[in-house]
């Protein structure tokens, strides 16, 4: 697989389809510097990139992170400023591209406007308090999309699970496994991804003291190989160890 390939390209419709001023959204997942555990949800518009030219070489963010359900792209009520893409190196709080996305009065469009880049604001596509900053406008025009056609390509891709690896399926696996822990009130699991540099799983969780937070990751790891079994596994380790136990049990480091 080559580096900024989508994953499933013959499975995904990227003809334009455009018609009556209206836009033709298609998505796809994209492998860059060979790290296929983490893809990015790639955005094309009448079958290009519509960012290329005023941010090259940026990228999308985690199809985890876009897609779902409910999904972002999808606006609710009035509708929602959203990062859909971020600074090439990876980090939302480097610049994004954020456009307001609405649904039309009639429900039968729903329209990209006012893309705006925020530094030092966003962490992923949903900010709250985007709203407190102005940000800096794009020179991009609105986009509009035909409803149907925007929300059956959302809909497609969010069932298709091609871009999850096996280790991206064990993580999630785990935090499926673990959503319902009983946790101290000054605990709080914030996520679970493959580990970075080693087999396993690492679980970052926020230990809230006196007032101010602090980072503490663990690591799992299973002899199984099997995504399902290798959750089910990790998560019974750390589900069989009094929490007090965990960092000196589980403690890890980023290498």
């Amino acid at each position: 697989m080559a580096d900024g390939v989508p994953q499933n390209a013959s499975h995904m419709n990227d003809q334009p389809q455009a018609t009556d001023g209206l836009s033709f959204l298609s998505l796809r997942f994209e492998v860059l510097n060979g790290r296929a555990d983490w893809p990015v949800l790639g955005i094309r518009v009448n079958g290009e990139n519509p960012f290329e030219k005023v941010a090259k070489d940026w990228q999308g963010f985690d199809p985890a992170d876009l897609l779902g359900v409910p999904s972002p792209l999808i606006p609710d009520g009035p509708g929602n400023r959203v990062a859909v893409y971020r600074c090439s190196c990876g980090q939302a709080g480097c610049g994004v591209i954020t456009p307001f996305i609405v649904a039309s009065p009639d429900h039968k469009r729903i329209s990209w406007v006012d893309f705006r880049d925020y530094v030092g604001v966003f962490g992923g596509p949903i900010e709250p308090e985007a709203a407190d900053h102005e940000g800096k406008p794009w020179a991009l025009p609105d986009l509009h999309f035909d409803r149907d056609q925007y929300i059956a390509e959302i809909q497609r891709a969010t069932s298709d699970r091609s871009w999850e690896t096996p280790p991206r399926q064990t993580a999630r696996l785990v935090e499926e496994h673990l959503a319902d822990l009983a946790l101290p009130p000054t605990l709080a699991l914030k996520w679970v991804s493959p580990a970075w540099k080693q087999e396993g799983v690492v679980l970052s969780f926020e230990n809230a003291i006196r007032g101010s937070s602090r980072q503490q990751l663990l690591l799992l790891t299973s002899t199984k190989t099997d995504p399902i079994e290798a959750a089910n596994d990790m998560a019974e380790q750390l589900l069989s160890t009094d929490h007090g136990d965990w960092v000196r049990l589980f403690g890890y480091r980023v290498r």
